[in-house]
């Protein structure tokens, strides 16, 4: 008699300890997604010749850690830049955009860096004109990544 007190003890204690288990691990795993930072930013570049450059980068890394974003932007030859308008999460102050008119009719090239204190942070660029047509580069912070676009 005694010995089925301790296995029924044995069990319950199992079945309490796999009820609790069951019921922590989804709130553990919704606690570690919810530690993942994505910050973004968005400077819209506006031309002369109507064409609206959006420059965009997914970062997986909280805004503060972003230490600067560098631009370079070239564009069709004849263009110019009438406006520039930011709108994403990082600081006007913490980006730099250089505008070139020397491509060809139609060709638009952007390269970014995103520098940030923490090293190798995974980054996507992206780059869009006029909203229709759009093009993205993988990569990591502190390394050259390059877009090309051309529109018809």
């Amino acid at each position: 008699m005694a010995r089925r007190s301790s296995h029924a003890r044995r069990s319950w204690l199992g079945a309490v300890l796999l009820l609790f288990g069951l019921t922590v691990s989804p709130l553990l795993a919704t606690q570690a997604r919810a530690s993942l930072t994505y910050c973004r930013s968005d400077p819209v570049v506006t031309l002369s010749n109507g064409t609206q450059v959006t420059l965009y980068e997914d970062i997986s890394d909280s805004t503060t850690d972003v230490s600067k974003i560098t631009y370079q932007l070239h564009i069709p030859a004849g263009a110019t830049v009438t406006s520039i308008g930011y709108t994403g999460a990082v600081p006007a102050n913490e980006q730099t955009i250089t505008v070139s008119a020397d491509e060809n009719l139609g060709n638009y090239d952007g390269y970014t860096v995103v520098a940030t204190h923490t090293p190798t942070i995974n980054v996507t660029a992206y780059m869009s004109a006029n909203s229709n047509v759009s093009t993205h580069t993988n990569g990591h912070s502190g390394q050259t990544l390059h877009s090309h676009l051309h529109t018809g």
